[in-house]
């Protein structure tokens, strides 16, 4: 029988290791953007941030970013961990990546009820609050995973209680302090023993 606890996941730094592709494509159009500023910029949500430097050629991002996620995959561990929670919670995934990339990258990987990419809403906010209308889902009952204060911030506009920082993505343990999470953990294993510390 499965918790009425959800849990949502961040993609880019909490499923995908992806930070250098993302930052090498913003290159591609800025390259004196440097890879701590670009980190910075995940303080909010990204798809609002400005850069001051000067942008040599037009780049199509999601292109790119597409491109260079088929060297990727899924590590291992994390996906027996994915596979583990999905027989137990609801899975969703809300990213400010396109969906079509996300569902390539996971493959066979069938454990989520529903994936809300950029191309679904650029405000994370908004797509909480859609996955809220659609399932029928208390924000006390979810357990939210990201690597970046930004998106902290933002699943506190929606209400969001427990929030759950993991190291090793976009941000370092500083920046995600930032956004006072519940707990901050340092890979899948030790989220996997918080979900059910909290069931």
């Amino acid at each position: 029988m499965k918790s009425n606890k959800v849990i949502i996941f961040d993609f880019d730094g909490v499923i995908a290791d992806s930070l250098a592709i993302a930052f090498e494509v913003n290159q591609l159009s800025r390259p004196t953007l440097t890879l701590e500023r670009y980190k910075a910029g995940f303080d909010g949500n990204i798809n609002d941030v400005k850069y001051e430097d000067k942008v040599v050629r037009e780049v199509d991002f999601f292109k790119e970013f597409g491109d260079r996620f088929a060297t990727l995959s899924i590590d291992p561990e994390k996906k027996k961990i994915i596979q583990t929670l999905a027989t137990e919670f609801k899975l969703f995934i809300i990213s400010s990546t396109n969906g079509d990339i996300i569902r390539k990258y996971l493959q066979k990987l069938d454990c989520f009820t529903d994936i809300l990419g950029n191309e679904v809403q650029s405000s994370k906010v908004k797509k909480f609050n859609m996955l809220f209308n659609k399932y029928n889902i208390k924000p006390t009952d979810i357990i939210f995973i990201t690597d970046s204060s930004g998106d902290m911030k933002e699943a506190k506009e929606a209400n969001i209680q427990t929030i759950v920082g993991i190291l090793g993505g976009y941000q370092n343990e500083e920046s995600l302090k930032k956004g006072n999470p519940t707990a901050i953990v340092e890979n899948f294993s030790q989220f996997y023993d918080f979900v059910h510390f909290y069931k």
